[in-house]
C-alpha cells in the first residue's frame, strides 16, 4: 500500500501546477557580455531552428513543493544533451531525487546552483527516474512532525549534524561517500542506485564533456550561437513575479494579476521604476529554466504600475522560448508553438534575461 500511494502521488505530480523558487542566496548573478549589438562584424540568423530543437526536448515536469528548480533544468539540460547527440531517445526520464540528494549531502539550506549541479553530475553520475522516482513534498518545512517515509530515512540522525542535509536530499547523506560493504548493510536499495550512477557516468558521461570551473556562457553570442547548433542553454535568473505573472503578483500587492499570460507562458520585462522591479528586487527569490531557442522578431509586451502610482506599456523585441519545470497545468498550460501544443513552455523577453539572467552550458 505504501508504493501504490507513492506511485499514484508521482502519477499526479507533473498534472499539478506549483510555483516554487530557490532562496535569493543561491542566485549566481553574473551576467553575460552583450556583445550582439558592439560588434559590428556579428551577424547571426534572426531565430534558431526552433521547430528542430523541440525534438530534442523532454516533457515538462513539475518540481513540486520543493525549491529544485535548476535541478530539473540540469536533469532537463543532460535529457535533451543525450538526445540530441543520439545517446537516448524521447524516452529517456532521468532522477531529479538522485541529483538533489547528491547536491544536498554537504548542505543544510535549500537550492543550488547549475555549476554545482554539472559537477556532481559528471563526478557521481546520473540514474534513471524509475529507479529513484521524485517526490515533491519539502521534508524540513515540519522537522518535529515528520511523515513515516522521512521518519524512516531520516529520524535516526536527529541529533547529528546530517540531520537537515537528510531532510533536504530525502535520504542519509553519509551514504553517498561511504565504503561499498557500509552501504550494503545500512541501505541495498541506495545501494544498486549507487552502482547505476556509476555505470551511467562510464556509459555516457566520463570522457565526453570537459571538465570546467566555471559553465558560465561570457557572451550572449556564445549564448545564441551554441543554441544554433540545437544545443540547450540553462539560465538562472532573478524572478520578478509581476513580469511572470505568478500568484505571488498579488500576495506582494505588485498589482493586479494578468492570468492570460501566465497561462500563455508570457514573461515580460522588469522595467526600472516599476513596483515590480522594486517588490520582487527585495522579495523575490531566484529560478532557472532551460532554453529551447531564440527569436529576436517575437514582440513581448507587459503594462506594469509603477513606482508613482502610474501605469506604463513597455514592448521588448526578441524573446527566448523556455521550457520550465512547474508542471503543465499552470505557467503556460495553453502554450503553443506554430499551432502544436507544449505545456509548460512559454516565451521571456530576451531584455530581461540578457540584463538579469545567467547562461550555462556544458558545450561551447
Amino acid at each position: 500500500m505504501k508504493l501504490f500511494g507513492l506511485l499514484l502521488a508521482l502519477i499526479s505530480l507533473n498534472s499539478l501546477a506549483y510555483f516554487s523558487e530557490i532562496p535569493s542566496s543561491q542566485i549566481d548573478h553574473r551576467p553575460a557580455l552583450n556583445d550582439l549589438d558592439s560588434n559590428e562584424n556579428l551577424i547571426l540568423p534572426l531565430k534558431s531552428e526552433i521547430s528542430d530543437a523541440l525534438q530534442f526536448f523532454t516533457p515538462v515536469k513539475s518540481q513540486g513543493k520543493r525549491g529544485t528548480c535548476t535541478i530539473f533544468s540540469s536533469i532537463g539540460y543532460f535529457e535533451t544533451l543525450l538526445i540530441r547527440e543520439n545517446k537516448a531517445d524521447l524516452s529517456i526520464d532521468l532522477s531529479e531525487e538522485w541529483l538533489e540528494y547528491v547536491v544536498m549531502t554537504r548542505q543544510d539550506d535549500e537550492g543550488s546552483t547549475s555549476n554545482r549541479n554539472f559537477k556532481k553530475s559528471l563526478f557521481f553520475g546520473l540514474v534513471k527516474e524509475s529507479t529513484w522516482p521524485y517526490i515533491g513534498q519539502k521534508w524540513f518545512v515540519e522537522p518535529d512532525n515528520l511523515g513515516p517515509l522521512a521518519t524512516e530515512r531520516c529520524e535516526f540522525l536527529r541529533d547529528t549534524e546530517s540531520f537537515m542535509a537528510c531532510l533536504l536530499g530525502h535520504r542519509d547523506p553519509r551514504l553517498l561517500r561511504e565504503t561499498d560493504n557500509f552501504v550494503k548493510a545500512n541501505d541495498p536499495e541506495f545501494f544498486e542506485i549507487r552502482e547505476e550512477a556509476r555505470q551511467f557516468k562510464k556509459d555516457f558521461l566520463k570522457g565526453f564533456y570537459s571538465k570546467r570551473k566555471d559553465y558560465r556562457i561570457d557572451s550572449l553570442s556564445q549564448v545564441k550561437r551554441i543554441l544554433l547548433k540545437n544545443y540547450p542553454v540553462i539560465v538562472g535568473m532573478k524572478l520578478y513575479y509581476g513580469s511572470w505573472n505568478s500568484s505571488k503578483t498579488e500576495l506582494h500587492d505588485i498589482q493586479p494579476r494578468d492570468k492570460e499570460k501566465w497561462y500563455q507562458g508570457i514573461v515580460g520585462y522588469p522595467a526600472p521604476g516599476s513596483r515590480d522591479r522594486k517588490i520582487s528586487g527585495e522579495k523575490g527569490g531566484g529560478h532557472s529554466v532551460l532554453i529551447v531557442g531564440y527569436d529576436d522578431t517575437i514582440e513581448i509586451t507587459n503594462r506594469l504600475l509603477m513606482e508613482d502610482g502610474s501605469y506604463k506599456e513597455f514592448k521588448t523585441t526578441g524573446a527566448y522560448l523556455i521550457k520550465n519545470s512547474w508542471g503543465q497545468k499552470g505557467f503556460g498550460k495553453n502554450f503553443t508553438y506554430k499551432g502544436k501544443g507544449l505545456p509548460g513552455f512559454g516565451w521571456v523577453s530576451q531584455k530581461y534575461l540578457h540584463e538579469l539572467g545567467t547562461f550555462y552550458s556544458l558545450v561551447r
